[in-house]
């Protein structure tokens, strides 16, 4: 009985885990098509681009150390005090001479907070 009660517990927690990861995988793909609607509202074309999710901000954070360095704009210090927050990261990675192009997305609502051109 015991065997039986674990094995529908684990069935139960992989039906879970599988639904997880279709809601999450999803999300991912509203929060990209979110973000290639705004860059493209900006006239942009997305023909010769790497479109990337940066999970958790990776890519994000490694810019700003480089930019802390380098950029001198005035939106560079808004974005660096960190007055987004609850967000998801969309990185458009550029071929040159177009510069790069993040979106930040807001976790909740799936509205675009801000596009930040380098």
């Amino acid at each position: 009985m015991k065997k039986v009660a674990v094995l529908v517990l684990m069935a139960m927690f992989l039906s879970l885990s599988v639904s997880l990861l279709c809601a999450e995988e999803k999300a991912k793909d509203e929060v990209l098509a979110v973000a290639t609607a705004a860059v493209k509202g900006q006239g942009l074309k997305l023909e010769e681009v790497n479109i990337i999710y940066d999970e958790g901000g990776k890519l994000w954070n490694e810019r700003m150390g480089y930019l802390a360095e380098e950029d001198k704009s005035p939106n560079h210090g808004i974005l660096r005090k960190g007055f987004l927050k609850n967000y998801k990261i969309v990185f458009f990675d550029f071929k040159e001479p177009l510069r790069d192009v993040w979106v930040f997305v807001d976790k909740d609502t799936g509205e675009v907070l801000e596009v930040y051109r380098e």
